[in-house]
């Protein structure tokens, strides 16, 4: 979660001695330039290519809000890049906080969603569900309920907690958080989403590999021509977006939270902190690109 303080010009070196520098900017302008250009090309091509499908599949609905969601975020970016870019921020406190908890709501409700799909076909796989009972309302009512409980947990966090006490009615600085981390009760907070998502993910992990395994014991040498096969290495991809995009930011959390000092003689080792905590945000962006590495799945 990302709380933003934001402070004069004349006071930046006084109250926030750590921020982003050159190697942080053109790293990050690096990774959002990358995920708004392929992100978008992903979005644009599988938007087209689910139109022209118009499958209306309980899996669909919930790749249609992945959609959804990363459009969001890539309409964003612009926004951060012109930060890292002018190195100041021009757009007012509401629009920084904004543009901060997207990125959040973003990594979350995609995190949800890649999860619900996980967990479907598992179900299906398992015989828990017939693919014959899953019908279009289903997958609105799911999506419906997703949206609605996130939204009640995710909108009070971010308007009633993150970055209220330090914003400043002449702000020229973004996306600086670490001051509300040490709150004992949003430190709490990211402790009990790290590790909600880390375990969510492990027992996932783990029964989706076990079925892997024993499809490929069962239908070797066939197993590609095997839909469900398929289906069970497609729910494994977006597992594998999870662990790669969304996990690291979590654990080096942990980390920061532990280690990040406000003290004057901290300076340098908080300024790394800061730096590869940055990086670690951007990281979680790089899931946009899932629709780029999904289409060939589709088209196969």
């Amino acid at each position: 979660m990302e709380g933003n303080s934001t402070t004069r010009p004349s006071d930046t070196s006084k109250r926030d001695p750590v921020y982003c520098e050159a190697q942080c900017k053109m790293i990050l302008i690096t990774l959002y330039t990358i995920v708004f250009l392929g992100g978008t090309t992903g979005v644009v091509m599988m938007s087209r290519m689910m139109f022209k499908r118009n499958s209306q599949s309980m899996i669909s609905i919930i790749i249609l809000n992945i959609i959804v969601l990363h459009s969001v975020l890539l309409i964003s970016l612009p926004f951060r890049l012109s930060y890292y870019v002018l190195d100041t921020w021009y757009l007012g406190s509401f629009t920084c906080r904004l543009a901060s908890s997207i990125i959040y709501a973003h990594m979350y409700f995609s995190f949800i969603f890649y999860v619900a799909i996980v967990m479907l076909r598992l179900l299906i796989y398992f015989k828990k569900l017939q693919t014959q009972q899953l019908q279009k309302y289903h997958a609105v009512v799911l999506s419906t309920m997703i949206w609605t409980v996130g939204s009640l947990i995710f909108l009070p966090i971010f308007s009633l907690h993150y970055g209220i006490d330090s914003i400043d009615s002449k702000q020229s600085r973004c996306f600086m958080f670490y001051r509300d981390l040490s709150r004992r009760d949003l430190v709490i907070l990211n402790y009990s989403f790290t590790v909600l998502m880390i375990t969510t993910v492990v027992i996932l992990f783990l029964i989706q590999m076990a079925v892997i395994i024993q499809q490929i014991k069962t239908l070797w040498p066939e197993n590609w021509t095997h839909q469900e096969y398929r289906a069970q290495i497609k729910s494994f991809f977006f597992l594998v977006v999870i662990v790669a995009c969304f996990l690291p930011h979590h654990t080096f959390r942990i980390h920061f939270i532990q280690n990040f000092s406000e003290s004057k003689n901290s300076e340098r080792k908080n300024s790394e902190l800061v730096l590869y905590n940055e990086i670690f945000v951007a990281l979680t962006t790089m899931c946009c690109l899932d629709m780029l590495c999904f289409i060939g799945g589709v088209i196969h």
